[in-house]
């Protein structure tokens, strides 16, 4: 594939899209030096991280095959395979449909852009990347703080466990196991020495790139996702002053040339990092006076509009630019919802899997300890995961939703025979509201969450029957 600028979207992604590559995932593409020795070496580097991630894997599995323990246990060690289950799936996935990755960010550089509403759209543009900018360092954090924890909760309190008692025939006993963060067996002595030290190094490493494999695709889908609203958001602001210039193009308006006046004082509307909270009157007049630059001339004389034929070609271009726009939006949705479809599905039916254990493994808790500290570890990180999808997923169905309504709340009824036409062609494109499925079986939304938990409460029952 040729290789893509750094432009548009990708700019606003590409701290992400440069953790992403250091992680080890197969992004060969928006590299300054992308000669056929480099694009070698790098994916080299993404084969090695991808076989020391499933050779872990792989071990941890070889552990709970061949050890002997009782139900309490081995659910403990389900859960641990199951919270790392999503994050191999997740780079598998990822790694094997980068294509659909690189065909959304291109889609989107691509996207047209008009003079009129270039102020707005650097403003919401502005908006998204000061939102991803911040989940990126939550996040990050999240993980970094997830991956220390992990390390020091393992030399906490004492390492044994229970295994059968070879000398009785139904008895246990208590042996000394070895302080790893992950039980799995190994083609070595991983109890002492060398091997145990190497052993425990390897184990952070693992830990720490599986949980930024799954973090960061995780915040790729939910940055693409806020791009979409903030773009959405956009459209909304714009479309008062729309219809009003629209309406302008049939109607008699005295000194209709004013609308493209910049006014005397030269400020720009303030950046409202709330808008949806912002009075809309307020906000309409503010970006009415601001939006039109000074540039604008009469070019061919003036009409009985009181628009120059310049100005009328604008307006009626700035009409097709938002109805452009907002069908881009759409097929955007689209590309993430094909990007994501599959591993989404796979992420929410190991989660619920993993969440019915978390919430059995609670009712074991007699205390404060290591177990209890793991447990409500695991499970507020595991309902963290899902809630940050649904709560994005759930935005962007609001302000899809919101779309039709600001347009019929505008006073397209006062306006010109074009104004009406452009009204009904939003509503029209507006009548579905836009979310991300996951392989078109759900949607992701706050409902989904709620779903999940329902889920969770139905099988927690059931597994508490027949323990």
């Amino acid at each position: 594939m040729q290789k893509i600028r750094k432009q548009g979207l990708v700019a606003d992604l590409w701290p992400n899209i440069r953790l992403m590559q250091l992680s080890g995932l197969f992004i060969t593409e928006y590299y300054e030096d992308n000669s056929a020795l480099m694009r070698l070496i790098r994916k080299l580097y993404s084969w090695i991280i991808f076989m020391l991630v499933m050779m872990n894997y792989v071990f941890m599995l070889l552990w709970a095959f061949t050890e002997s323990y009782d139900a309490d246990q081995r659910a403990t060690h389900s859960v641990t395979i199951l919270f790392f289950t999503h994050a191999v799936i997740k780079f598998i996935y990822f790694s094997t449909k980068t294509e659909r990755f690189y065909r959304a960010l291109a889609s989107w550089n691509n996207a047209n852009s008009h003079p009129l509403f270039a102020e707005s759209n650097a403003r919401h543009r502005a908006a998204s990347l000061g939102r991803m900018r911040k989940l990126l360092m939550v996040i990050g954090s999240i993980t970094i703080f997830a991956a220390v924890s992990w390390t020091v909760i393992t030399f906490i309190g004492e390492s044994v466990r229970e295994v059968p008692d070879p000398e009785t025939e139904n008895g246990t006993m208590i042996i000394e196991a070895p302080r790893l963060m992950l039980p799995a067996w190994y083609p070595y002595d991983a109890a002492h020495g060398i091997g145990h030290l190497g052993t425990l190094v390897y184990q952070f490493f693992w830990i720490f790139y599986t949980m930024a494999h799954a973090n960061l695709c995780d915040m790729l889908f939910c940055s693409l996702v806020i791009h979409s609203c903030e773009q959405l958001k956009h459209l909304k602001e714009i479309m008062g002053p729309l219809i009003e210039l629209s309406a302008a193009l049939d109607t008699q308006v005295p000194n209709a040339e004013a609308l493209f006046r910049v006014p005397s004082s030269g400020s720009k509307a303030p950046l409202v990092e709330n808008e949806e909270n912002e009075d809309y009157s307020t906000n309409y007049n503010n970006y009415r006076n601001n939006m039109i630059s000074n540039t604008i001339t009469g070019g061919g004389g003036t009409g009985p509009n009181g628009l120059s034929k310049k100005q009328e070609i604008l307006v009626r271009s700035a009409i097709k630019y938002w109805v452009e726009r907002h069908k881009h939006i759409v097929r955007y949705v689209a590309s993430i919802s094909e990007m994501y479809g599959m591993a989404l599905l796979f992420h929410m039916l190991v989660t619920t899997f993993t969440l019915t254990l978390l919430a059995y493994q609670a009712t074991k808790i007699n205390g404060v300890n290591v177990y209890a500290f793991s447990t409500i570890g695991y499970l507020v990180y595991t309902l963290g995961q899902i809630y940050t999808f649904c709560i994005y997923g759930n935005e962007l169905i609001d302000e899809s939703s919101s779309v039709m309504e600001a347009a019929y709340s505008c006073s397209w009824y006062d306006g010109s025979e074009e104004a009406k036409t452009f009204v009904q062609i939003v509503c029209q494109q507006c009548q579905k509201a836009l979310s991300v499925t996951g392989a078109k079986f759900f949607t992701v939304s706050l409902d989904l969450f709620a779903s999940v938990l329902g889920a969770v409460v139905t099988y927690f029952m059931v597994l508490i029957q027949l323990s």
